[in-house]
């Protein structure tokens, strides 16, 4: 694993750096989102999709679990903020849903781990300031291509 550190100083830098990753995901693919209330997971997912080619609004889904968001790569979106940690993926249907599309989980850290592609976690620096630190695997870390 590579690790990518990059910076926002406010929500619109934390949804660009969001729609790179987006416009850099490919089906199958699997983010786990990791960082405290408030970080900024659900900002950058609303850039993850734009960058996918989704247009729909995105909102956290933590009482609904999971939202679906068409584009050129569908996107996934599932938040297991209420749920217990070490919940298994598969009783939620996540690989039924990357064999089409790309998934990024916010609460990432409490699923049984193995699913991942990669990890982002969101640091609160400041009011507006955040640090992003992506672990990619080397290739795809390449593919991302950097800070």
């Amino acid at each position: 694993m590579e690790e990518i550190q990059l910076f926002s100083d406010g929500p619109e830098e934390t949804r660009a750096v969001g729609a790179r990753l987006g416009n850099w995901l490919r089906p199958g693919d699997c983010l786990a989102l990791v960082g405290q209330l408030g970080a900024g997971k659900t900002t950058l997912v609303q850039g993850i999709v734009a960058g996918a080619g989704g247009d729909q609004d995105v909102r956290s889904p933590t009482f609904l679990l999971h939202s679906i968001h068409p584009g050129r790569v569908t996107i996934h979106h599932l938040d297991l903020y209420r749920l217990p940690d070490g919940v298994d993926l598969v009783s939620l249907g996540l690989d039924e849903h990357l064999e089409d599309g790309a998934a990024v989980v916010e609460w990432g850290e409490r699923a049984s781990p193995g699913w991942y592609t990669g990890e982002v976690e969101i640091a609160i620096l400041g009011e507006l300031r955040r640090r992003i630190l992506l672990r990619l695997p080397t290739e795809r870390a390449r593919e991302f291509g950097g800070g």
